[in-house]
């Protein structure tokens, strides 16, 4: 692999509107030592409108140069891990912005505290109309906010109780044993981590079905211990959620991001009810195999495009399969493409996935590795759809409303992987066309049918413990191997082991946060199509891009006729699914 100073700067990002030179640095270096010692001082001034409105907008340009800072350093330590000099800075930094972390802690808790008479008053006063939203959360979560004594506590006891995640990834990543495999050749491999997504997504269908097998047996020699571990984890958030005042934790997790729980209902109910649609595929998949044993595992198995893509011919594919969204996005993409935004591929010690990263007051910039193959020009697509959204926002909102919400975070990267797949099926010959279609249909059943599958189980979970009922390891793993007998039926076999995989899944420490994957992709299908079947339909979408936090997502959605507390967008996102299906079946008739 090549090292950094062999790539040709052209295709290597320019982070100078972050930072240009070490004075800079040294200077805001020096604004982070004048914040720690002046923010303490309006501690408790805050029920003066002036003097609340001077803490916020005085030193906003201060935290603009901080965030470019941060950004700075995270990008180019994941450019080049090894940068000593980056990561002595990194130390500097952080030990710089823990003080003024501190020094800031009781902005947002003496907010709890004043009076709604007074927070209406600011929302009528013109001075804080950027800050709005931070005063309407104020309102709405004070009901379910601690005194500042609980909080302080509550921080020192995070030292000791609810870091599970870390722990799961300790295990996972340090302790856990796998057995060696064999391919069928008779030939040993070694399992871990790393070797396990090629293994399981490779020709050898021996080798992938031990691979799978052995990941399992490592699993389950743990699984009193994962159980324990997880099940301890819903306890506190059980704690923490009466501690608040919410009835559950899901409850709590709707209301901070604005989401109706009806828009959780509607993800799974029409999950459930396309479930037909997933077992059709599978069966199809099996049928296509030739493998009268067809398995879960064997799902897995890559299908690889052998074309090779220059990165010319890439980005030229990228813009034309972007048409649909109209010249003002086509001519913010090609700006993009043209300012050095994008570092495009490997070189020792840099970060081996890809995404994009947004700051205020600087470039939007994208990380990838490009290969050459049909998934690196997707995972670019997507990388730009994250960013031509950013710089929508970016250019339309205030710094208050410049960002995104995960529940939005997804729409504009997956509508540009359908409209680049939609593309590559209208320019391709039948045998593309079938590998196009599976990379579509495998990304719907990982994105939506498996992210519901997860979300179904970590609801189980957690309301059963919030129901004061007993609960097992055993349970835990019957109620998973149930869901998937559930959602695939008997279009694979499903092997009995698979009641241990709910342990590889870090997400269920961030409880309820996965089946925002599944309503993103939902959102996506309904765009692209409405995109291809409606040349101005883009002009509203544009209007979504450049929302930022202004209004809450679901909101934002409904003004371009998404509303996802209503059947339409699902039937309309499904009926969608369902073509592309019968497509890739015909295909192979």
């Amino acid at each position: 692999m090549k090292k950094r100073e062999q790539i040709p700067n052209e295709y290597k990002w320019n982070l100078s509107s972050y930072i240009k030179d070490k004075i800079e640095i040294d200077k805001i270096f020096k604004i982070m030592e004048n914040l720690i010692n002046i923010l303490p001082k309006y501690s408790g001034k805050l029920e003066s409108p002036d003097i609340l409105f001077e803490r916020l907008e005085k030193y906003k340009d201060d935290f603009i140069l901080i965030s470019k800072l941060a950004h700075y350093i995270s990008h180019m330590i994941n450019v080049d891990s090894a940068n000593t000099e980056i990561l002595v800075l990194e130390q500097k930094f952080s030990s710089l912005y823990t003080k003024l972390s501190e020094a800031d802690a009781y902005m947002l808790p003496q907010m709890y505290e004043l009076p709604n008479e007074y927070l209406n008053s600011l929302l009528k006063d013109n001075r804080f109309k950027d800050y709005d939203n931070l005063i309407k959360d104020i309102i709405k979560l004070k009901p379910h906010k601690i005194d500042e004594k609980t909080n302080l506590l509550l921080s020192k006891m995070g030292n000791f109780i609810g870091n599970n995640e870390n722990i799961h990834s300790i295990l996972v990543d340090s302790e856990l044993q796998f057995d060696d495999v064999l391919d069928s050749n008779g030939k040993k491999h070694k399992l871990d981590n790393s070797t396990y997504p090629k293994y399981v997504k490779g020709k050898d269908a021996k080798l992938r079905k031990n691979a799978f097998n052995s990941r399992m047996k490592g699993f389950a020699q743990l699984n009193k211990t994962f159980a324990e571990l997880y099940l301890k984890d819903i306890e506190y958030d059980k704690f923490l959620s009466a501690l608040t005042n919410y009835s559950n934790l899901l409850e709590s997790v709707l209301l901070e991001d604005d989401i109706p729980k009806a828009v959780f209902d509607n993800i799974i109910k029409f999950t459930e009810k396309n479930i037909p649609l997933l077992q059709d595929y599978c069966k199809t998949r099996a049928k296509i195999s030739k493998n009268k044993k067809f398995a879960y595992y064997d799902l897995f198995e890559d299908e690889k495009n052998k074309s090779k893509i220059s990165l010319d011919t890439a980005i030229n594919i990228i813009k034309n399969s972007l048409i649909p969204l109209g010249d003002d996005y086509l001519s913010n993409l090609n700006r993009k493409l043209n300012d050095q935004s994008i570092d495009y591929f490997p070189n020792e010690n840099k970060n081996s996935g890809g995404y994009c990263s947004h700051c205020y007051g600087a470039n939007t910039v994208i990380l990838v590795n490009y290969l050459h193959d049909y998934s690196s020009v997707s995972t670019l697509c997507h990388e730009l759809g994250h960013c031509i959204n950013a710089e929508y926002f970016l250019q339309n909102q205030p710094y208050e409303k410049a960002d995104i919400t995960i529940f939005a975070a997804e729409i504009a990267s997956t509508t540009n992987e359908i409209l680049l797949n939609q593309y590559m099926l209208k320019t391709s010959n039948k045998n593309d066309k079938k590998y196009y279609l599976r990379h579509f249909l495998d990304n719907v059943r990982s994105t939506i049918f498996r992210q519901i599958i997860f979300t179904e189980f970590e609801l189980y979970a957690h309301q059963t413990i919030e129901k004061d009922i007993p609960i097992t390891y055993m349970d835990l793993n019957n109620h998973y191997l149930d869901l998937n007998k559930k959602f695939y039926g008997k279009s694979l076999i499903i092997p009995e082991n698979l009641k241990y995989e709910w342990m590889c899944v870090p997400h269920f420490y961030s409880p309820y946060y996965v089946f925002t994957y599944a309503t993103g992709l939902v959102c996506a299908c309904v765009i692209a199509n409405r995109l291809l079947s409606d040349n101005t339909f883009h002009k509203q979408y544009l209007n979504f891009l450049k929302n930022g936090t202004s209004k809450p997502a679901v909101d934002a959605l409904k003004a371009i006729d998404i509303d996802l507390t209503t059947d339409k967008p699902y039937k309309e996102a499904f009926e969608f699914i369902e073509k592309q299906l019968n497509t890739y079946k015909s295909l192979y008739k």
